[in-house]
């Protein structure tokens, strides 16, 4: 307010209050307007954070709906859990089953001898270099165990431990084991008077024993059962002792014995695990029961549906229209709010026919639309679509992909992918890189057949070296192959590996990979290689990609994998594991609806959108720039305010220049007129007026 005043004395006038009025009708009525519009923005800012609340919460509430694991539709119980229970999955088959539990999965243990105790955990245990190596010891008819034979199982590769000045006692040995990237763990137990190492598989099962095999720095005789050879196990030598025995898991189902390496039981019944948690007594059964469980499901759909709920009625509040007289709401004829109402039911409007089945949109599920916007839920409808088509209800919600061919299988998709149902074409399988050699002469490994060098895939081995000893058969000898290649260092650390068998009386090499990058090569061969083994220097026939194309437009063949790179199937990678060339049926996707209202959502109230290329899109969701709209607004209007602050300012300036000047000249006039009285009073025969 302008500190300028004027006191009227010379006109008489309140020029204050003449001022104040004329610029008070320049400047309220505008003000009034500017301050309304500002209180309107904060109010609908406000409006629009309640509704992004409301939104959130909505999308947060059915997430449950997009996991299949949320549809096992199903609950089981056992007569002894104590002994067998079950994880169900997805389609997990109904009915009742007994089983007899033989035994558990167990891993093998090992323990320092009572011979080879220790008096503490810093004692030394010698240097040198212990070879674990996996697989399996012998049993008798019984099944139980002898161990005087080891079959080495030639998928695990050999593991090594240095043991030097940097490691030498019980503890470091230990820590060293526990540290490494090993397939044993490793810890000390103390029996009240010494300490003992004790040695546990990491892995259960008959085909995970461990054996070990030191070369010691001692001089002494090998595994003579001092210095670091006191932890030698093998069938000859064992001095350790076996405290637990590797075996498999056994359980008798219909008269028959099912065995497996681990507890854990499945491809027994459809989407069934089995979890073996302890041995009945002999002759006695456990009752397993599967029955349908829909209540989980309905749970979801009726959260969904009542969240939804909740989210239109807080739009229509804020919107609504309360007629003449009353307080609409702060967003009545706001199109941003219709528009959303309008996206929202355009995803429940939705059909998905390309996924087959019985629910293909939300009315098949019972959900209906009121003339509020709300949904209204038929749970007698809902309730026999989920018992009668589950998997249906899960293809609806999930994001799936199958093809009608059972050697291709769906892998994934991506971003750009849109759902539908696309041809598929295979014109070339895949195949490994392979090397065949010839007729092998001799079975025993010496000095000058025992080293070689590979490429496999492209990556050249260390020089690889075979245990000396005379071979039973070309297949033991394969295996011993087998296991040495998948021991390099280098290949173990590409993740590389090879299987080898006997084939008429030759090896043959096969790369794991398949592709154009997959090929078997020897570098280098010992003196007497190829005449006892029928292997020379040379390089064996590479892989192929698989080729073919999806929906009519040729594919990226990426070993076994074809991937869509354009069109509407752009992303579906799928993996062709065999079959013939030619036409091999359909691919379909679907994109699940919760993805697909987690997508509109999205739109609506995330800030930011990232990219399937990883680049983050920093375009704003719609309520974000709504929003942002609204505080330009205020920004403009605070602008606004200060230049009508600044114009009314400066004309309360004028005004009273003008209205002082005024009051000046009428101060001077009645200056004037009472000289001009006074003369004329005092002038002679002047009468005064009485």
């Amino acid at each position: 307010m302008s500190s300028i005043t004027s006191t009227g004395l010379g006109s008489g006038l309140d020029i204050n209050s003449i001022v104040t009025a004329i610029v008070g009708a320049e400047k309220d009525p505008a003000l009034a307007k500017m301050t309304k519009s500002a209180a309107t923005a904060t109010a609908q800012i406000s409006a629009y954070g309640m509704l992004n609340s409301e939104l959130s919460s909505f999308k947060s509430s059915y997430s449950d709906l997009g996991r299949s694991s949320s549809f096992s539709a199903a609950s089981s119980s056992s007569s002894d859990s104590d002994i067998l229970d079950t994880t169900l999955g997805v389609g997990a088959e109904t009915g009742s089953w007994e089983f007899e539990v033989k035994q558990r999965a167990e891993s093998q243990t090992l323990v320092s001898a009572e011979a080879n105790k220790f008096s503490s955990v810093n004692e030394p245990v010698g240097t040198g270099v212990i070879s674990f190596r996996f697989g399996s010891y012998n049993k008798d008819v019984n099944g139980d165990f002898i161990g005087d034979a080891f079959s080495v199982n030639a998928d695990k590769p050999i593991e090594t431990l240095t043991i030097d000045s940097s490691n030498n006692s019980l503890s470091a040995m230990r820590d060293a084991i526990n540290e490494g990237d090993y397939s044993v763990t490793a810890s000390i137990l103390n029996d009240g008077s010494n300490y003992r190492l004790v040695l546990t598989s990491k892995e259960t099962g008959e085909q995970n024993a461990v054996e070990m095999t030191v070369a010691d720095d001692d001089g002494g005789l090998v595994n003579d059962g001092l210095g670091l050879s006191r932890f030698t196990y093998s069938a000859a030598d064992k001095n350790l002792d076996q405290t637990s025995v590797a075996q498999d898991a056994k359980i008798i189902m219909n008269g028959i014995t099912i065995a497996r390496d681990s507890n854990e039981i499945t491809s027994v019944i459809e989407g069934v695990t089995l979890n073996i948690n302890g041995e009945t007594e002999i002759g006695k059964t456990v009752k397993l029961t599967i029955t349908q469980d829909t209540s989980k499901v309905e749970e979801q759909i009726q959260a969904f549906v009542d969240n939804y709920n909740s989210t239109i009625a807080k739009m229509n509040e804020l919107t609504a229209f309360n007629g003449e007289g009353t307080e609409n709401g702060i967003l009545n004829g706001d199109a941003t709010v219709r528009n959303i109402q309008g996206l929202m039911r355009g995803v429940l409007n939705t059909r998905v026919d390309h996924i087959g089945g019985a629910v293909q949109s939300f009315a098949d599920l019972g959900m209906l639309t009121k003339r509020d916007g709300t949904l209204e839920l038929d749970a007698t409808k809902l309730a026999d679509v989920l018992k009668n088509n589950m998997d249906s209800v899960a293809n609806f919600f999930t994001a799936s992909g199958a093809a009608n061919d059972s050697f291709i299988s769906f892998d994934s998709s991506n971003s750009l992918t849109q759902p539908g149902t696309y041809s598929v074409e295979v014109t070339q399988l895949a195949t490994q890189g392979t090397l065949n050699g010839l007729i092998v002469n001799n079975l025993t490994i010496d000095a000058d057949n025992d080293t070689f060098k590979m490429r496999m895939d492209g990556i050249l081995s260390n020089d690889i070296t075979l245990s000396q000893a005379s071979y039973a058969s070309i297949s033991d000898l394969a295996t011993e192959l087998q296991s040495k290649i998948n021991s390099d260092s280098t290949f173990i650390d590409k993740g590389i590996s090879i299987k080898v068998i006997e084939d008429a009386g030759k090896l043959s090499f096969t790369s794991t990979k398949y592709g154009s990058s997959s090929n078997v090569a020897f570098t280098e061969v010992d003196t007497n290689f190829l005449a006892d083994l029928g292997i020379d220097v040379q390089s064996g026939t590479a892989g192929v990609n698989v080729e073919g194309s999806i929906a009519g437009v040729p594919a990226l063949g990426d070993g076994q994998f074809l991937l869509s790179e354009s069109g509407d199937s752009s992303g579906i990678k799928l993996l062709i594991e065999g079959g013939v060339l030619g036409d091999r049926g359909d691919v379909t996707y679907a994109e699940g609806m919760t993805t697909v209202m987690n997508n509109l959502l999205s739109s609506i109230i995330d800030k930011s959108v990232t990219s399937t290329s990883g680049d983050v899109d920093l375009s704003e969701g719609l309520l974000d720039s709504k929003v942002d709209s609204l505080y330009k607004k205020m920004q403009d209007l605070e602008k606004q305010e200060e230049n009508l602050i600044y114009r009314t300012d400066k004309l309360e300036a004028r005004l009273y220049k003008d209205f002082n000047a005024m009051d000046i000249a009428v101060s001077s006039l009645n200056n004037t007129m009472n000289y001009l009285t006074g003369a004329l009073e005092a002038l002679p025969g002047y009468t005064r007026d009485n």
